[in-house]
């Protein structure tokens, strides 16, 4: 296909091409501006609306035309039809050449300046004619004839009609005039290509996009379509383009605010989530469209949690649990077996003997292993926070949320495992939300209309009696039972008497130390202390032995331990005996004794005081509230 300047001037004629002169005036008009960028094309005034289609699908960008033809030609192509009409100063020129002539005629549309005053001036005979097609001009050119007008100003193709009639034919243009409407057509070319540059990188980036990408104008009409959007409505291009959105999308609503801008919609046989966005400014005013089928919505979230959950991965294994207690030996045989399944396991115990430790070995064996293992303690958020780092929130669901919303760890754990430490903290209100996960497998985030489906495998871990709590109504009983479907009870250490010394001698080796280093009564003082805070105190306490082994060994006496160590040292009448207190009242008291002790040493500093008993702040201060209405 011939490809054409990106600006033509369209001259018509009726028999003789150029016998009014206006072709020779184009050219010199052209060389005036010294461009390349225009052409002349002519053609018979029959053809005149194929030849100016064939200049647009040739690349015609501007059309310039004389006034009847330019008229027309605007309502039926859909590029800039530019008006080359005749100026004041080029039909005054006319008049004063035809001034041997006493009645002149002057024809033009209604958009040409009308100059009729000049009659006086010039003491002729002077009217103005208006025409606004082919055939009103031929009839004009024969009325004013009949008239009996001696000469006609006008357009080539009134020139040309004028002469074909007998009578003088004045053309109303000249190169002056001319030069500046091409200059004026060129500045509209370097316009309309930056535009169309912006328009292209725009295009080329949205058309990248998997979501498809529309824009409707204030009419409700679509203007604009991404390939991801072409694809998805199964229409090509063309067939969408001017379009009625709203017979398109069925159902959608363009009355938009916060509560609406998600929609559902059905569009044939898919189901569309649409998210509109209205734009009202100096340079666009209607609607902005991103649209998703809804299967493919939830198959990008979940490549986008793949992406996402790449750093939620586990530390532990079985074989790192080391014991010599036949007990937790079963323990642990137990926990490989229900690892083997994809159930919701419980796991109870106190805090510190290694609930996330068993769980994430557990994970380590199923076959989630390769993917997310999200852990979240459920004490140690703020209820406020807790139920957007669960779910997750959509964009502008509440004031300080991130732009483009967040995905919760319910998701981040999609294909995983969700580990939900000291679940017994979860308040009642996200309770019900997160039972209708278990039930459902589903998620709304905060302020979204869409719901997305998990695939999580549940751990729970728990310190607190479950059951004395679904009695006081300080939990759910269908959530407990939806979490107490394998149960595994983990023993606190000192219920694993054979397990004291033998960690002691693998944290020591830590050190390249054994438990030769150690004291006699150091050792008895470790088989005999409680461990309310479990492994995770005894880990801390080898270290800070180790600490102290690397002075001289003639402080390392008796009352210097006791000094150091005051909780392995607690005489024997200030602990509870445990036959006559229930073995929850011991453990509490026992910690509680240490709690105190140790916030005296420290002067009350609370975070020096929890890195000291292996504990958090936050459980630290849930101990000490108990500790406050104890007195």
């Amino acid at each position: 296909m011939l490809e054409r300047k990106p600006i033509n001037i369209l001259v018509t004629y009726l028999k003789q091409p150029n016998i009014n002169g206006f072709r020779s005036l184009l050219w010199q008009a052209i060389a005036a501006v010294e461009t390349d960028q225009i052409d002349v094309v002519e053609c018979h005034i029959a053809d005149v609306e194929s030849v100016a289609k064939d200049l647009v699908a040739q690349g015609c960008q501007i059309l310039l035309c004389t006034g009847a033809t330019a008229s027309y030609l605007q309502n039926k192509i859909n590029i800039d039809v530019q008006t080359l009409g005749a100026g004041a100063f080029d039909v005054i020129q006319a008049i004063s050449n035809l001034k041997q002539y006493q009645r002149i005629a002057l024809m033009g549309n209604a958009s040409t300046v009308n100059l009729a005053d000049f009659t006086d001036i010039f003491a002729l005979d002077i009217q103005h004619f208006h025409y606004d097609s082919y055939l009103s001009a031929k009839q004009t050119v024969q009325r004013i004839k009949n008239l009996g007008f001696d000469a006609i100003i006008g357009s080539p193709v009134v020139v040309e009609l004028a002469i074909n009639e007998g009578m003088v034919g004045y053309l109303a243009m000249s190169v002056p005039s001319l030069k500046l409407l091409l200059k004026n057509a060129l500045r509209t070319l370097e316009k309309l290509k930056r535009e169309q540059n912006t328009t292209l990188r725009l295009t080329e980036i949205y058309n990248h996009l998997h979501e498809g990408i529309g824009f409707i104008t204030k009419q409700k009409k679509i203007s604009f379509i991404n390939h991801a959007m072409s694809q998805l409505l199964e229409r090509d291009l063309a067939e969408i383009i001017g379009q009625s959105a709203q017979v398109l999308f069925q159902g959608i609503h363009f009355e938009v605010d916060e509560d609406n801008a998600h929609q559902l919609i059905q569009f044939e046989q898919k189901k569309l989530a649409v998210y509109i966005s209205k734009l009202k400014n100096d340079h666009l005013n209607g609607y902005i469209l991103r649209v998703q089928e809804l299967n493919a919505l939830e198959h990008s979230s979940s490549q986008f949690r793949k992406v996402k959950t790449q750093h939620f991965s586990t530390r532990y294994r079985f074989d790192q649990l080391q014991s010599h207690d036949e007990n937790f030996q079963k323990t642990i045989a137990l926990a490989k077996a229900y690892g083997k399944t994809d159930s919701t396991i419980l796991i109870t115990g106190e805090s510190g003997t290694g609930k996330e430790v068993l769980a994430q070995s557990i994970h380590q064996i199923s076959q989630r292993s390769k993917a997310p293992f999200v852990a979240i303690n459920c004490a140690s958020f703020p209820e406020s926070l807790l139920e957007s780092e669960l779910f997750g929130y959509a964009e502008g669901a509440f004031t300080g949320a991130k732009k483009n919303g967040r995905i919760g760890l319910i998701e981040t754990a999609h294909n995983g495992t969700l580990f939900l430490d000291e679940i017994g903290d979860m308040p009642l209100h996200l309770q019900t939300r997160f039972l209708r996960v278990l039930q459902e497998r589903q998620i709304h985030r905060l302020g979204s209309v869409v719901s997305h489906m998990v695939n999580i495998r549940v751990i729970a871990a728990t310190h607190a009696d479950l059951e004395s709590l679904v009695k006081q109504g300080q939990f759910r009983a269908d959530l407990y039972y939806r979490l107490n479907i394998l149960r595994i009870f983990v023993p606190a250490l000192r219920q694993r008497q054979h397990d004291i010394l033998y960690l002691s001698s693998l944290f020591l080796m830590r050190f390249q130390r054994t438990l030769d280093d150690l004291p006699k009564q150091l050792q008895q003082a470790l088989l005999k202390y409680r461990w309310p805070v479990n492994i995770r105190e005894l880990e801390n306490m080898i270290e800070r032995i180790h600490v102290l082994l690397q002075l001289d060994q003639q402080w390392l006496q008796s009352d210097f331990l006791q000094q150091q160590l005051p909780e392995l040292f607690i005489e024997a009448h200030d602990q509870p005996i445990e036959h006559s207190t229930p073995l929850k009242t011991l453990k509490t008291t026992q910690e509680l004794a240490l709690i105190q002790q140790m916030l005296e040493e420290v002067d009350g500093d609370l975070d020096l005081a929890a890195q000291r008993l292996g504990i958090s702040r936050t459980t630290l201060w849930r101990r000490m509230k108990l500790l406050k209405n104890r007195v």
